[in-house]
């Protein structure tokens, strides 16, 4: 483990906008935390910042591990003069060393700044999708412009910062100048709090969202948006739950996550256009600050996407030996070794999925892949290897040994 100085060393993220309740606002919250204890001090600039009473938990959490946050209305990609010479001397004061944008969108920021005052540019890649069910269907089909290559290549950073060989893989289809300057890090979860549940916890936890003992709990945590494959579920439970007479599984399916006013009642209209049963088999619980209880209270994760970067709620089922089922959105290649730490499926097929989760009814082969879950988790996706790796492409650590290309040549299964 390295240590930096305390002090020594000072690191701005440059964000366009912070949504509390989004993967990016966990990523931002848990490698600032990890920074915060090797002696980094994290300056946070933010555009928009989006949060309600139930998110209000993470936006304090994202407060505490930085020094300082400053929300910047009107900050947009295309820089104004005023909020860029304020920037500027908010660099210069804090003596910032590195920049890391977050988000394409910042990196004419980043860059511009990067070069008036010295500092190291950093970007970190978080692709996603928003809007209608066409829009997030089109995704993983999706393409950058001649435009936008031209962009990237102008304001390229000093390092790029991919989380999934999915993620590296589109990228390389274009003509980038500076490949070499793409780095792949896992993003990280708090292994010692997303742990394995004692059996008192799973009980308590199974009580809690008021499960019966027979009842087989798959859990999608994730924003309420078309992208992340709510309907590919719903579609695959009620094929499960309607099979046979009486049904085989005992099936229930909880969200958690909350989205936009729009999806959130497209998507819950969907889930109870059907009969009657569908009031049993569907509950959506909303935003949570903490998603353990409901991970260890689950039987399943799922996780249909239709477009990702590296979903860090399928590192934290993992963590607690919660066996995933997923799409190969990215992360998908280093997150599962298909049949061993979960399944993964592929896009907009209901009945793939429902295959998946009818094989993990199976306790015996859920307990045995939970296994293989956890030590893949504890060993990749923890917060100290994704600081140490963050670290050395800031150029404040020794160089480290680099992980395996794809996650999965150097892992001995159990």
């Amino acid at each position: 483990m390295t240590e930096v100085a305390s002090g020594s060393a000072n690191v701005l993220f440059l964000v366009e906008v912070v949504n509390c309740n989004d993967g990016i606002a966990s990523y931002c919250e848990t490698l600032a935390t990890g920074l915060q204890g090797r002696g980094v001090q994290i300056y946070l600039v933010s555009g928009e910042v989006r949060s309600d009473e139930k998110s209000e938990y993470k936006r304090k959490k994202l407060t505490a591990a930085v020094r300082e946050w400053h929300e910047i209305p009107g900050l947009s990609k295309l820089p104004s003069p005023a909020i860029f010479f304020r920037l500027l001397k908010l660099i210069r004061e804090r003596k910032i060393t590195v920049i890391n944008v977050h988000g394409l969108g910042m990196l004419l920021w980043g860059k511009l700044l990067s070069l008036l005052t010295g500092a190291r540019c950093v970007a970190t890649y978080h692709p996603s999708v928003l809007g209608n069910i066409e829009n997030a269907q089109n995704a993983p089909k999706s393409k950058f412009s001649l435009k936008q290559i031209l962009f990237f290549n102008a304001f390229f950073p000093h390092k790029l910062i991919l989380m999934s060989e999915e993620s590296r893989e589109h990228l390389s289809r274009y003509l980038l100048l500076r490949k070499g300057g793409i780095a792949k890090v896992y993003g990280g979860v708090d292994t010692d709090h997303f742990c394995p549940p004692s059996a008192a916890d799973r009980q308590q936890a199974r009580e809690k969202f008021g499960l019966a003992e027979g009842d087989f709990m798959c859990l999608l945590a994730a924003r309420l948006a078309w992208v992340k494959g709510h309907d590919l579920l719903i579609k695959a439970a009620r094929k499960l739950r309607d099979r046979g007479d009486p049904p085989s599984l005992d099936l229930k399916c909880f969200f958690v996550g909350s989205g936009g006013a729009d999806r959130e009642k497209e998507i819950k209209s969907f889930a109870y256009a059907g009969d009657e049963k569908d009031n049993q088999t569907f509950k959506f619980l909303g935003f949570m600050g903490d998603v353990r209880e409901a991970l260890w209270a689950a039987d399943v994760f799922v996780l249909p996407s239709r477009f990702e970067g590296f979903p860090l709620g399928v590192a934290e089922a993992m963590a607690t030996g919660l066996v995933p089922v997923r799409t190969p959105a990215g992360g998908a290649s280093d997150q599962i070794i298909n049949g061993q730490t979960g399944f993964v499926v592929p896009f907009e097929d209901v009945d793939a999925l429902a295959e998946a989760i009818e094989k993990l009814a199976d306790p015996a082969r859920r307990q045995a892949m939970a296994r293989n879950c956890i030590a893949r988790a504890q060993q990749y996706f923890g917060v100290g290897p994704m600081v140490d790796q963050t670290l050395q492409i800031y150029g404040l650590a020794p160089a480290l040994p680099q992980r395996a290309g794809k996650g999965r040549e150097d892992y001995a299964l159990t």
